[in-house]
């Protein structure tokens, strides 16, 4: 905590001294912000702003739809794989994770918006579905084998049943990290720790045992309870569990898009200004800077990579900064205006500045996380401090330009 308050002094003193940079806050949680009254922003945008925030609710649909299609083909790669356990199939399974957890990774932005527009009771639901689907970091030993505890986990506890309902309620039933649901509890089922990136899981744990032999009769052991038979059942109904979850999720989300849609000519152009550059901050804030570099740059190696055992974690914050990037520069409304640009005309550091970090901040955090390591052998050491302190610098001057734009918006009427 140290180093995160050092560094945030360090910020905040360059920030005084800089004409050009005034100091900012850079939380922007709201959960009533299309309900405040602000000023008018110039009418010459207004219409550009509405015609955008009807391009981005429809690029919602796309992204949550092709999501849709990517779990379920994930689905039928396990159930594939579980017909077949080889090595082919076990490829083709984890490809499909990876396309799924990057497509999910895409909604990040997305989550957070619906977080500021709809009541308080429904964020509350998707936030709990959230954590069903997507928690990290998540304690492998409390699912299965790690190096070290051969029988531990559910998969060797033969007094837990095994149905979406037990695993729904032994999901966080001690502590929040032993989960047994969602993205990546399917990772570690897939891959096992694999923290060498050499040593995957084999498809040999996952063969059907028809089969008793001497030792389990003599224990009274049932084919249900082998181990392979029960990973085999947990991997089958987990990957269920996460398509039924996202179904329901979708229902609450379809539901505040088309809210917003039918309220949107009552909704003044600068509070959906205001509501899209908060949903960026706040995922900004809490996705990369809260999640990962602040934990990171402690040395929590293992609270900081959220696709640890897949080692995919380029490619999840990756798909993050191109929902910003998206919204930001691909989105327009009939006559081509983007949101970028109206940004740029509100602010002129945003014009100047955004962008330059933006770029710089993808290839830090691509370049930090491919030198990581295995997590238990390292060590936080100045050259690493620097990396991480540059990419923490580099995020919370994103967030700082786009908090300016904020206040240029309030300003400028």
């Amino acid at each position: 905590m140290l180093k995160i308050l050092l560094i945030s002094l360090a910020i905040l003193l360059a920030n005084c001294g800089n004409d050009e940079q005034p100091q900012t806050e850079t939380n922007s949680q709201n959960n009533s912000i299309i309900d405040n009254l602000t000023p008018a922003l110039d009418n010459s945008f207004d219409s550009a702003v509405r015609n955008i925030m009807l391009a981005y609710l429809n690029q919602i649909k796309i992204d949550y739809d092709n999501l849709s299609v990517g779990l379920v083909e994930f689905r039928e790669q396990v159930e594939a794989f579980l017909e077949e356990p080889q090595s082919i199939a076990m490829d083709r399974m984890r490809d499909s994770w990876l396309s799924a957890h990057s497509s999910y990774e895409l909604t990040s932005l997305h989550r957070y918006f619906f977080d500021l527009i709809l009541p308080e009771p429904e964020s509350l639901i998707l936030h709990q579905l959230h954590y069903q689907m997507d928690h990290w970091p998540i304690l492998p030993g409390y699912m299965d084998y790690v190096r070290g505890y051969n029988n531990s986990g559910i998969v060797n506890d033969i007094n837990v049943t095994l149905d979406i309902a037990s695993l729904e309620e032994q999901h966080g039933a001690f502590d929040i990290s032993e989960a047994t649901l969602g993205f990546h509890v399917l990772e570690f089922l897939i891959w096992g720790e694999n923290k060498d990136r050499r040593s995957e899981r084999p498809p040999s744990d996952y063969v059907l045992v028809h089969k008793l032999n001497a030792d389990n009769i003599e224990n009274g052991i049932s084919l249900e309870q082998l181990s392979s038979n029960r990973r085999r059942q947990i991997l089958s109904l987990t990957v269920r569990s996460l398509n039924t979850k996202f179904s329901s999720s979708q229902v609450i989300r379809s539901e505040g898009s088309e809210s917003l849609k039918l309220r949107l000519n009552d909704i003044r152009s600068t509070e959906l200004v205001i509501l899209l550059i908060d949903s960026i901050n706040n995922m900004l804030n809490e996705e990369i800077l809260l999640k990962t570099l602040y934990p990171l740059l402690n040395g929590n190696y293992e609270d900081s990579i959220q696709a640890a055992y897949s080692h995919s974690s380029p490619s999840a914050v990756s798909a993050q900064l191109s929902s910003v990037e998206q919204l930001l520069l691909e989105l327009t409304d009939s006559d081509g205006e983007r949101l970028a640009t109206i940004f740029a005309h509100l602010s002129q550091d945003f014009e100047e500045f955004f962008f330059q970090n933006f770029d710089s901040s993808k290839r830090c955090l691509a370049l930090l996380y491919s030198t990581l390591g295995i997590p238990e052998e390292l060590t936080v050491n100045s050259e690493k401090e620097f990396e991480i302190v540059e990419c923490i610098n580099l995020v919370a001057n994103m967030v700082d330009y786009l908090q300016q734009v904020k206040i240029s918006l309030s300003e400028s009427n």
